[in-house]
């Protein structure tokens, strides 16, 4: 079986080392991005993606919802989670299909917790 492996989109360094130090420490491997453009070169990539957790805004240029549709058209059935503090009402008219919400700020098991509603189980 294959580990878990979760692409991880935060452009906040503090936030972004915090989580993937927290679900590392969990035994997923994580794929940090912290930004769009990096996130998407990962994504055309085609390699193997357990998930992915995404921050929806990113600065100037695309945002999360962007690479969750790019993600899901090569991966149709991929978990995703956003993330946002500010964002929240965008993701019923904007996020994927059965993706989930988590309000910044927040804790990363709550992220894990997620993923696990989302039949994403650690290796």
């Amino acid at each position: 079986m294959r580990a878990q492996q979760i692409l991880f989109v935060e452009d906040d360094a503090l936030v972004g080392m915090s989580t993937g130090d927290f679900m590392r420490g969990q035994g997923i491997r994580v794929l940090d991005a912290h930004s769009a453009a990096t996130a998407m070169t990962v994504v055309d990539r085609k390699g193997y993606l357990s998930a992915l957790v995404t921050d929806i805004e990113l600065g100037a240029g695309q945002d999360g919802f962007d690479i969750a549709r790019q993600a899901r058209a090569l991966y149709p059935n991929l978990p995703v989670v956003f993330v946002s503090g500010t964002a929240a009402a965008r993701h019923a008219a904007e996020g994927v299909e059965g993706s989930v919400f988590i309000r910044k700020p927040y804790h990363p098991r709550q992220i894990l917790d997620a993923l696990a509603g989302l039949r994403f189980s650690r290796a």
